[in-house]
């Protein structure tokens, strides 16, 4: 029978550690975490995320709209009580005179595409979400009801400028479609 081996307890209760045990959990730890960042193929999820777009609205990164209605807001932004998964979406909402009821957020897949503007990382830190990423979300908003107006001036065979969008309709006088009757078309 093995005789157990002695343990360093110093008069605080807490265990020392050689250096060398220290280096060894170290290099293990630090190993099997580049493993998990550097897996051939990561970029699958980028994949993945245009593969489920399919049949939807996808005028950029950051949002879809469906037939259904939904819009789908894309954040790559922890909720850690900031309000980034409310603040972020409504900034999408009120860029395209979207019905607030309609709107659904999803977390990111793991892309460069949604790296932090100031860290260039997809992180969350800092407070920093809204700020970093308000223009951005602006504007990828703006862009989507541009291409929705269009898609509704093509429809209604009338001048885009004479569009007008509100709660997620299109409409030129008596002619009306909703965000999710023009999501094809706008694609």
């Amino acid at each position: 029978m093995n005789a157990p081996t002695k343990t360093n307890v110093s008069k605080h209760g807490a265990t020392s550690l050689s250096r060398r045990n220290f280096l060894k959990g170290s290099a293990t730890l630090g190993g099997g975490l580049v493993i998990g960042f550097l897996v051939p193929g990561a970029n699958r999820f980028a994949a993945a995320a245009d593969v489920m777009a399919g049949g939807e609205f996808t005028p950029n990164a950051f949002l879809r709209i469906g037939a259904d209605n939904t819009i789908r807001v894309v954040l790559a932004h922890s909720e850690m009580g900031q309000g980034v998964w409310t603040t972020l979406p409504m900034l999408i909402a009120e860029e395209l005179d979207a019905d607030w009821t309609r709107i659904a957020v999803e977390h990111a897949p793991a892309d460069q595409r949604y790296a932090h503007t100031g860290f260039g990382t997809m992180a969350t830190g800092g407070s920093t979400s809204t700020a970093s990423e308000f223009q951005r979300y602006r504007q990828a908003g703006a862009a989507a009801r541009a291409m929705l107006q269009q898609a509704a001036a093509a429809r209604f065979g009338v001048a885009a400028k004479t569009i007008s969008m509100a709660n997620g309709v299109a409409s030129a006088g008596d002619l009306q479609a909703s965000y999710g009757e023009l999501a094809e078309a706008a694609g």
